[in-house]
């Protein structure tokens, strides 16, 4: 329980943070709607979980998705599936996926459609640049850095390293 309460207050700081640079850099036309928890339990179900945004957690029994935001900690059993995540995003038993990323995957593969700014953790992890990726399989077109058994970096270093890799 101490934990789930420290992660919605990490949860909540990061919010009050991300909010604050926005006010600062751009102005907005039309204001978002954002929930402070949302719970999805397969792909598309409930149907607002696809396109809600969310700043705090979502919770996935046993799967959490969509083409919304997560500002926080995005949860699930099976799968965590959000196009837009900055903060932390945790699978127990399945894939981590998203299209564009800041902050901390863990599962038991990660995968990052575009751009990643932060970690992968886990034992197969994919993105297309920057990044740093842990793990025993990473797989990058030009990761920043890689810890691990194979480490694939087509644009990289060296395209292939054995324990550890870079980026250019």
């Amino acid at each position: 329980m101490k934990k789930l309460t420290l992660a919605i207050i990490l949860s909540a700081v990061c919010c009050i943070s991300t909010f604050a640079q926005d006010a600062k850099g751009t102005a907005q036309v039309t204001p978002e709607r954002w929930d402070a928890f949302l719970a999805g339990f397969w792909f598309g179900v409930p149907a607002s979980i696809e396109t809600a945004n969310v700043c705090g957690l979502k919770w996935g029994l046993p799967v959490s998705s969509g083409s919304g935001k997560v500002v926080g900690f995005e949860w699930s059993f099976i799968c965590c599936a959000t196009d837009t995540v900055k903060g932390f995003q945790w699978a127990m038993v399945g894939p981590n996926i998203s299209q564009d990323f800041t902050g901390m995957q863990m599962a038991l593969v990660n995968v990052v459609e575009k751009k990643i700014s932060g970690l992968q953790f886990g034992i197969v992890n994919k993105c297309d640049k920057e990044g740093v990726q842990i793990g025993i399989v990473n797989a990058a077109d030009n990761a920043n850095y890689q810890f691990g058994i194979v480490n694939l970096n087509k644009n990289g270093w060296m395209p292939f390293m054995v324990g550890y890799n870079h980026g250019k």
